[in-house]
């Protein structure tokens, strides 16, 4: 049987307005998933960028945050508030990181804070639509850590002491806050005295009842920690200027920590505060210091000086090698020397050293943020 298929007029437009209807179809099919697949890894990118955003802000809040004038809504001692935050700019987007505290003080138990950090990546929207930008919250656990500097005398050093001269080295607190420690702490027999004119206090008024590996631990102070930049400094030398008589006077709580990384930079002024000093350091003359001094090496202190806080010197023992009993790298002290222990000294100048403690293993992401 033949068809005839000359009565079949018209048939070819259907077919293809079928053609172009499924392959429409088929492009807005692709177009939709492509624009998914966009959506999607945009978001996936600034979910990676806003987690690496809050991860930055957290370490940088633990490590800044005494920093004078990094965190602008933090208060003085976070132990006796409720919270505390700040938002830190960085490339790309910000994190806003905010201390709770969890926990007040418990006799001699830290503060408990919960301290969380939301990224916000600023870069890209992860949907136009919605216009919202990504966000990651991480958090962790931490103590507010109010103990600095253990103080066990108002000179101790690792390195011994040769002391010329007259002048007073004493324990007794003169703040009268704090119980008295010793005037001199040094290891057993690397105590040098010259004349007799010489006189310290204290409780005792001079202990070298401890060999060098008894009296290392009790010094309490993780100074490699300190000479890679756990103690952050207001001013370093050489690269920063040492303040002025006058820049102490015009402030009376100006208490700055100077970190000093030349060798026997000598002390130009009277002042207060925190002294880091790498290595040897000299104060000659009747220059003051109001405070802290820790030295890595040998402190050398000629002339009519007075230091009124805590001294401590041959730290640099702390990390390596062990000191000799002879006076060959003692501290020296020569002249009219006064060296005493003054707790409320050592409170000011320690404040800015106090911190977060992270606490191991309480590290969390997503967290719930608001």
């Amino acid at each position: 049987m033949e068809l005839n298929v000359k009565n079949r007029k018209g048939l070819a437009m259907p077919m293809v307005l079928l053609f172009i209807v499924v392959l429409s179809a088929s492009l807005a099919a692709a177009l939709s998933s492509t624009r998914s697949e966009i959506v999607t890894n945009s978001a996936n990118r600034g979910q990676a960028r806003a987690y690496n955003l809050a991860q930055s802000g957290l370490e940088q809040f633990l490590v800044r945050r005494n920093e004078t004038g990094w965190c602008l809504n933090c208060v003085p001692d976070p132990a006796v508030a409720d919270s505390e935050w700040t938002r830190i700019s960085m490339p790309g987007g910000y994190a806003d990181v905010v201390a709770v505290r969890v926990r007040p003080m418990i006799g001699k138990e830290n503060a408990l804070y919960f301290i969380r950090s939301k990224g916000v990546d600023t870069t890209a929207k992860i949907s136009s639509a919605g216009g919202q930008f990504a966000e990651r919250t991480v958090g962790v656990y931490a103590t507010w850590n109010t103990a600095t500097i253990d103080v066990k005398a108002a000179w101790l050093s690792l390195s011994g002491l040769d002391k010329n001269g007259t002048g007073e080295i004493s324990g007794v607190d003169q703040c009268g806050s704090k119980p008295d420690v010793a005037g001199v702490m040094v290891p057993k027999g690397d105590l040098h005295v010259a004349g007799n004119s010489f006189f310290p206090t204290g409780s005792p008024p001079v202990d070298t009842t401890n060999s060098f590996n008894q009296l290392k631990p009790k010094v309490n102070i993780d100074w490699a920690n300190v000479l890679t930049g756990g103690m952050v400094a207001d001013i370093t030398i050489p690269g920063g200027t040492f303040p002025t008589a006058a820049d102490f006077d015009n402030d009376p709580n100006y208490w700055p920590v100077i970190r000093i990384t030349t060798n026997d930079f000598s002390l130009p002024n009277r002042g207060r505060g925190t002294i880091i000093a790498d290595s040897n350091f000299i104060i000659t003359g009747s220059n003051m210091w109001d405070g802290v001094v820790l030295v890595g090496g040998e402190l050398t202190s000629n002339g009519n000086n007075t230091t009124a806080g805590a001294t401590l010197s041959g730290l640099n023992f702390l990390i390596g090698g062990t000191p000799s009993n002879s006076s060959i790298d003692d501290a020296t002290a020569n002249g009219q020397k006064t060296y005493v222990y003054n707790s409320c000294n050592v409170e000011k100048a320690t404040t800015r050293l106090r911190r977060y403690a992270a606490i191991p293993n309480s590290w969390v992401d997503n967290v719930a943020s608001w």
